[in-house]
């Protein structure tokens, strides 16, 4: 008589380990199918229909001697009593105020950038092309404008923008902007020197003012040629995805929609990109810096920043701006300005004609306020420019 085996009972930790190396052996089993059919050729007599679109390409520029940037001293007790006298610190920042009592606000809320104009004018000779990046572009007069400043070009005009814009926004829609960028002067042709190649990359992701933004751009002829406008419909924030944003009419030109505000009955899906997927995708010069990025999303700027990768390492002039709504409830100012001082900038509050160091000098009223107001800050490779 034979005996036949007692059957064997497995744990249950045993069985899932067991499931595992079964499905580990089922995709090497798949992979290997899928090279096989990849390496098989294909008949010359059938049509393939090839889909374009931009592929994703790394940039290989970045900062030169980027280890041996000069580092960012302390702000000294009589520095930090002048920042604190000349921004009124005691008179209106106090917890429990309204934002908009700090004179921070007040003095920062809308910023000329003067000092990025003069550098322009006074650097031409030192620079061959020209990149710029404008996150929430809106109604594009400030986009307009940096184009004009980077790349010495008279085709880019504010007057010949407003009246492609103009007609376009819709009714009761604030046509000069929150700081009245209609209306601000425009950057100076320089006569004696060439118009410089480049690209303005002008995002916006509400639907409406991007359809806007791209037509107008089209009616202009600013697509075309070595100095180029690009208009994207797109959001920019930490990480890949989409988002839906309103397609009323509405909301075309409007300066309040962002990321996580309800877009009732009327949504489109909205591609939504890190900076760095933006740039790789996006962004055709590869091997020059970015020359000016300016950052306007309402509330989520930071996230925008905490997604830049590699992008910083070739930025040169950042301009953002900080709130009270969106992400930014969750952070503090001094959060973004360590993350960019790690970086390589040194960061400033921006008002008209005149800066306050926020690098390294930190108060405790940055601890809790928070506010409309407007950074701006260079990276510490630009010796020139951060003098």
């Amino acid at each position: 008589m034979i005996s036949m085996p007692k059957s064997r009972k497995f744990s249950t930790t045993q069985l899932w380990f067991f499931m595992a190396i079964l499905l580990v052996a089922l995709e090497l089993k798949e992979v290997a199918r899928s090279v096989d059919n990849q390496n098989k050729k294909i008949p010359e007599d059938v049509e393939i229909d090839v889909i374009e679109e931009k592929v994703a390409v790394t940039a290989t520029y970045k900062h030169p001697n980027v280890n041996k940037l000069d580092k960012i001293t302390k702000c000294t007790k009589d520095q930090m009593t002048v920042i604190e006298s000349q921004l009124g610190f005691l008179n209106g920042c106090r917890i429990g105020k309204p934002s908009y009592f700090c004179p921070i606000a007040h003095k920062t809320r809308c910023p000329d950038n003067s000092w990025l104009q003069d550098h322009f004018r006074n650097e031409f000779k030192s620079r061959k092309s020209f990149v710029g990046i404008s996150i929430g572009c809106n109604k594009g007069y400030d986009a307009i404008n940096t184009a004009r400043m980077g790349m010495n070009n008279p085709s880019f005009d504010k007057s010949l923008w407003d009246k492609e814009i103009i007609t376009k926004l819709p009714t009761g829609a604030n046509a000069n902007g929150a700081c009245n960028q209609r209306n601000d002067p425009q950057f100076d042709i320089l006569p004696d020197e060439p118009v410089r190649p480049g690209e303005m990359h002008c995002v916006e992701p509400v639907p409406r003012t991007a359809q806007i933004l791209s037509n107008s751009t089209k009616n202009l002829g600013l697509d075309k040629g070595k100095s180029i406008f690009e208009v994207t419909k797109a959001a920019i924030s930490s990480a890949d995805g989409t988002v839906e944003f309103s397609t009323n009419v509405k909301n075309g030109g409007g300066e309040s929609t962002s990321i996580g505000v309800s877009c009732g009955e009327d949504c489109e899906e909205v591609p939504m990109y890190s900076l760095q997927t933006y740039v790789d995708k996006f962004v055709q010069s590869k091997t020059n810096p970015i020359n000016v990025l300016s950052v306007d999303v309402e509330g989520f700027d930071f996230d925008v920043l905490f997604g830049a990768g590699s992008v910083l390492d070739r930025t040169e002039y950042i301009e953002f701006e900080f709130h009270d709504k969106g992400n930014w409830k969750n952070y503090h100012i001094m959060d973004a300005i360590n993350l960019l001082n790690g970086k390589g900038f040194t960061c400033y509050w921006a008002s008209e004609q005149k800066l306050w160091r926020l690098t390294e000098c930190h108060h405790d009223v940055y601890n809790h306020w928070h506010g409309w107001s407007n950074v701006a800050c260079v990276h510490r490779s630009q010796k020139v420019f951060i003098q």
